[in-house]
């Protein structure tokens, strides 16, 4: 029998567009791909680590993976969710018929959405990032594992910082080996000219062997060394060439900004670069971006065990005391598999250090930090989920209850 031929005319262009995303085999496809993307990512994690995986196979529209020399273009999971989404709602939520026996699938259904929502929710809205602290010490910081800035620090005449000019990565991170960019800085005397920046670096001594081989400009006696960058992005040192020109006149300041001149130990202070321009002192810095929370942590105490005979941590907990203004200061216990929720954000037990700290060293508290709107979203769509599995396992256990009681009952067999 012949198929009736498709109206592609413009006025049936939203039937058929209807017809697409609340149909089964958009679904079908949909969750085939998902597969494939899941177990591409998962793989990549190898080769790539676990951040950029995320952000290539996760968190994109689309991305070109390689099968030998042949490269194909695939939907990210960012697009097939979003088409996901789109589908259940026409498909499972719309155009279902809505009958008394379907009721607990709607709500699964509906859970499903939630939990497609939150993680949406959680790509564009959440921040996380950690602090570190020694016991006694205190903070309201937040630090980014993989986000970098350049701060220009006016000093005063006492040794303290001022108000910082902030420019976070993105106007720069994007420059090529040779090429520079100037950013913003009309407020200050000078100019300010960022070029060379890696992901990735070290600085070299001109009197090294290897000095020869690095194709960079020699600053102070040193080059500017690009390594390859670490799978795991929090492990890189990114680095830049930084020149200040004076707007009235003068020499041109090259200096080389490093990412390990800022601390990483929590006791360590930080190595900005310094220069005076018009009798002002100014310094400069590499820093990792960071923000505040609206409340102090301070660390009172870290319990930490080893596995006998071995360097292997065993466990490791924080005792802390939570202050937020003129609120009563609250003790709370933040250990590796109960973290403080409070305000919004989500104190983690992650880690410690400093590394290769022995027994009897003092050692520091690392916590991660993770603010997120839909924190608790996935345990609410699971929930809502199993409510509609459930709902729809006994009302079709009383259906079958009621036609086996309707039943005629067998005529016994007589000989």
């Amino acid at each position: 029998m012949a198929r009736n031929p498709i109206d592609w005319s413009p006025k049936n262009w939203l039937r058929l567009l209807y017809d697409f995303f609340s149909s089964f085999k958009l679904a079908t496809a949909i969750l085939i791909f998902i597969t494939l993307v899941t177990l591409l990512g998962t793989l990549g994690q190898v080769d790539h680590g676990l951040h950029a995986a995320k952000e290539k196979y996760f968190h994109s529209f689309y991305f070109v993976e390689r099968f030998g020399p042949v490269p194909v273009v695939l939907p990210g999971g960012l697009l097939l969710m979003i088409l996901l989404f789109i589908n259940m709602v026409v498909g499972a939520i719309i155009r279902v018929k809505k009958r008394w026996k379907g009721v607990g699938l709607l709500i699964s259904h509906l859970g499903i959405l939630m939990l497609l929502v939150g993680g949406f929710v959680t790509w564009a809205f959440s921040t996380d990032g950690f602090m570190a602290l020694y016991p006694g010490m205190s903070s309201d910081r937040v630090e980014s594992y993989r986000d970098w800035q350049i701060e220009i620090v006016p000093i005063t005449a006492e040794g303290k910082g001022e108000k910082a000019w902030i420019y976070p990565s993105r106007q720069f991170e994007s420059l090529r080996p040779g090429e520079e960019r100037t950013l913003d800085a009309s407020e200050l005397p000078f100019a300010v000219v960022v070029s060379d920046y890696s992901k990735n670096t070290h600085p070299i001594p001109i009197s090294a062997p290897m000095a020869s081989q690095v194709q960079a400009p020699e600053v102070n006696g040193y080059k500017l060394a690009v390594n390859t960058p670490s799978k795991e992005a929090e492990q890189n040192l990114p680095g830049c060439y930084l020149t200040i020109q004076p707007r009235k006149g003068g020499d041109s300041i090259r200096a080389i900004l490093w990412a390990a001149s800022y601390r990483f130990d929590p006791k360590e202070k930080s190595m900005p670069f310094t220069f005076t321009v018009d009798n002002q002192l100014y310094a400069a810095l590499l820093s990792k971006k960071s923000w505040t929370v609206p409340f102090t942590v301070k660390l009172d105490r870290f319990d930490f065990s080893r596995h006998p005979g071995v360097m292997m941590a065993r466990s490791y907990e924080s005792l802390i005391t939570r202050s937020q203004g003129d609120h009563t200061d609250t003790q709370v216990e933040i250990k590796m598999n109960e973290p403080m929720r409070y305000a919004g954000f989500t104190f983690f037990q992650e880690s410690f250090g400093p590394a290769g700290a022995q027994p009897g060293d003092e050692m520091f508290s690392q916590f991660a930090v993770a603010n997120n709107p839909a924190d608790q979203w996935p345990l609410y769509a699971l929930i809502v989920v199993a409510f509609g599995l459930s709902l729809h396992f006994l009302l079709m256990l009383f259906q079958f209850i009621v036609r086996s009681r309707h039943k005629t009952p067998p005529t016994p067999f007589t000989s």
